[in-house]
């Protein structure tokens, strides 16, 4: 079996998300899901090219952990370099091409430029992108430097020359250049009349020789430049020189490309393109010598003067540890040593390598470095790898304490201290760590920062009053394409036009239950802690909404006849839209009696359910049928797998740690009792039935059996579903055969069973 090693994020996609901190199927579209922490990007891309960090995730792409590793070591961006980053990561995370509008930009200049001479002429449609050799690959052809220059030369010639029959030859001659930057057939210009003035003469060898370059005939425009480029008369000779070094790219970015680009570099009268030459130069080298260009790359992008070619020096660093990154030891054996190879030529890939690797040994490695070193960005490494047996841990905890409040790292030092003193045990010492963190930092950290640390800290929680207080989070975006790294992200921005998800961008200014803290309600805590919980002062009312509903509704398939009587006032404060129902449920004389009130007012409210939902919760309407089948409650299966915004499984939750066992021990038959119903659709077609039995005059009856089958078509569906189905039809049809309720329900459902 081929043994890889893959050292960046490996996107594993899923069929499966979290709901309701439960796991369930996904099978329809795909809603938007606020993300509390998410750990392939920062919150704000500003913010984090300014410094302020946050709390690092090994996830990260690599162009963003080189960004920390700079900031961490002493050397800030410059407000230029900022611009380049963010650059970055518009291309990386947004799919975005940042020079589409420069481009764009350069077009629309040149087409008005050309108007001014042609009139009313008809406008021409220009497209910048060629296909390949192959037919099936683009490539930008003419870049917006082409567009640019030939506005500038055009305005200049009609300054210099204001005979019109000139610039329309000119003009036309340029139009037949441009039309190779996608046509497939090549469009060159005659050679200029033997009567044409000198210029349009220079020009014309020059616009012949830029057909050839976009036609891509790289020979004949490279022989055709070298021919400009020897004629001191030409205005186009410095810059011939440059191009014949593209063109010799573009046909081969060989070794004879190579020494074309270094005679442009070493001609000191070509200094204005030697910019441009360095870039090619990379280019060549990327496919020639990756191993000596990484080494170059990463030490300039480490030094602390302003570099104006950041963002491509960036690009192709990033392109070329992606060529390292998978090692085959069966097809490729010499991949292992470039990787190493490269490891051992630059400090920072070795960081990056070892803060996204996830073999064992990245551990022994950061903290050999570390400790050779101690800089700061390898005591990052080594506690983000650390794990309770690791040796040196005490060394690592002390060493953390040290890192001063101001510095960059502090954030993430302190995180990943506080889970390395959970994992040994020292729960106080984290409590303290934490604590001190969020008092000393309160005014500076993000949402994200805040949800991870509340996350550590709920698992430490001490009682209800501090699991009320860390159960409380906010999201600083939603995401709309759950487990892929095509991004698409909610903010707090108003789109122009219709706002689709008006109802989702509101929750972005208030509180919600993460996975974690739905797991600890729904999977690990008594009905009796619930009930604490529901009514807490620091708990806003739309939560306590939630968890009153919760606890009802529990209480009422736990036959708590007690509980339902004393949280009916409350379920209708926080939900008035069920005062009617509790109304009814007050006047009965018996437990019977409250019961089948109680199931009546599920059977009219899909949105009951005895579980806490995250995030946002149900959308639908509380008394509406949601199309989509988030009605009333699956099977209280509360303890399956949960996955990150990325489909990726996350880790067990850990329980709070106030939880006794004997706590954990009776939520833990309580929930059996209720998975034990089968599900809310067939729990309330079985209990409907037996309603029909214990009062078979009710008047509501008809409506409620017609509700109960409904029932089993849009909630959860399972193997015993076409049984409690069939049975509450049998009971509308035999004994309200004439009822409109019996005309409404001319079917059963036979439920989707999956053995």
């Amino acid at each position: 079996m081929k043994k890889l090693l893959k050292l960046t994020l490996l996107v594993v996609t899923s069929s499966w998300v979290s709901f309701q901190g439960v796991s369930v199927e996904a099978c329809g579209p795909i809603f938007p899901e606020p993300v509390f922490t998410v750990s392939v990007r920062p919150e704000n891309f500003a913010d984090f090219a300014q410094g302020k960090l946050g709390i690092l995730q090994p996830t990260l792409y690599r162009s963003v952990l080189f960004a920390a590793y700079r900031v961490m070591e002493g050397a800030p961006f410059s407000a230029n370099e900022q611009k380049d980053l963010l650059r970055s990561w518009q291309t990386q995370y947004e799919k975005i091409d940042t020079n589409q509008a420069a481009k764009q930009a350069a077009i629309e200049q040149w087409l008005a430029a050309r108007k001014t001479i042609l009139g009313t002429a008809a406008d021409v449609q220009i497209e910048a992108f060629r296909a390949s050799d192959n037919g099936y690959d683009y490539f930008l052809n003419c870049t917006a430097g082409a567009f640019d220059n030939a506005s500038k030369t055009l305005k200049e010639r009609a300054a210099s020359d204001s005979d019109k029959n000139h610039l329309q030859d000119w003009l036309s001659a340029q139009d037949q250049v441009f039309a190779n930057c996608s046509a497939n057939t090549a469009s060159i210009p005659a050679e200029a009349a033997s009567d044409a003035p000198d210029w349009l003469k220079n020009d014309r060898a020059y616009q012949i020789a830029a057909a050839h370059f976009y036609a891509m005939h790289y020979d004949e425009a490279k022989n055709r430049f070298a021919e400009i480029a020897g004629n001191k008369a030409s205005p186009w000779q410095k810059l011939a020189a440059y191009l014949m070094a593209r063109a010799a790219v573009r046909k081969a970015p060989d070794a004879l490309a190579l020494e074309q680009i270094n005679t442009v570099l070493a001609n000191p009268e070509l200094s204005d393109y030697h910019a441009a030459a360095k870039q090619l130069l990379n280019f060549v080298n990327f496919r020639l010598h990756p191993a000596q260009l990484h080494e170059a790359l990463a030490k300039k992008l480490l030094e602390k003067s302003e570099n104006p070619q950041l963002f491509q020096d960036l690009t192709d660093y990033r392109r070329l540890l992606n060529k390292a990154e998978v090692v085959d030891y069966e097809d490729r054996p010499d991949a292992k040593t470039v990787n190493v190879s490269f490891r051992q030529a630059s400090d920072l890939s070795d960081w990056l390598f070892t803060v996204q690797a996830k073999d064992t040994d990245a551990f022994a490695h950061a903290l050999e470095r570390w400790q050779t070193s101690k800089h700061v960005v390898w005591l990052v490494a080594s506690l983000m790898k650390a794990t309770k047996d690791s040796p040196a841990a005490g060394e690592l905890l002390s060493a953390a304490q040290t890192i001063n409040q101001d510095s960059p790292a502090y954030l993430t030092v302190n995180y990943y201290a506080a889970k390395l003193q959970i994992a040994t045990g020292k729960t106080d010492a984290a409590r303290s760590t934490l604590d001190t963190v969020l008092a000393n930092s309160a005014s500076s950290l993000n949402k994200i920062a805040i949800s991870q640390l509340y996350a550590l800290r709920l698992s430490l929680a001490q009682n209800v009053e501090e699991f009320v207080q860390f159960a409380q989070r906010r999201s600083p975006f939603f995401i709309l394409n759950y487990g892929s790294d095509a991004y698409e992200w909610l903010d707090g921005k108003k789109p122009d036009g219709e706002d689709y998800f008006q109802q989702e961008r509101a929750w972005l200014s208030r509180d919600m239950f993460d996975v974690d803290a739905v797991r600890a309600m729904n999977a690990h805590m008594p009905l009796a802690m619930l009930k604490q919980i529901a009514l807490h002062p620091k708990l806003p009312d739309y939560l306590k909404r939630r968890v009153v509903m919760s606890v009802w509704t529990r209480a009422l398939l736990l036959e708590d006849d007690q509980t339902v009587q004393e949280f009916a006032p409350h379920l209708a404060q926080y939900l008035p839209e069920l005062s009617p129902f509790v109304s009814q449920l007050q006047k009965a004389d018996s437990k019977p009696a409250r019961f089948f009130e109680g199931i009546w007012l599920l059977l009219k409210n899909p949105a009951m359910r005895p579980v806490v939902m995250k995030g946002q919760g149900r959308m639908t309407a509380f008394n509406e049928i949601d199309n989509m089948r988030d009605n009333w409650w699956c099977d209280a299966n509360f303890s399956g797998p949960v996955f990150n915004e990325m489909g990726e499984a996350v880790a067990d939750l850990p329980i709070p740690g106030f939880l006794t066992p004997q706590d954990i021990a009776t939520a833990a038959i309580e929930n059996a009792k209720i998975a034990a119903l089968q599900g809310g659709a067939n729990y309330l077609a079985n209990q409907t039935v037996e309603w029909a039995k214990f009062n078979a005059k009710d008047k509501r009856l008809p409506e409620a059996l017609h509700l109960a089958v409904k029932a089993t078509r849009y909630g959860c569906q399972n193997c015993t579903t076409g049984k409690a189905s069939k049975a509450a039809f049998e009971v509308l049809g035999k004994s309200f055969k004439t009822s409109e309720w019996k005309k409404k329900t001319p079917y059963w459902f036979e439920g989707y069973c999956q053995k």
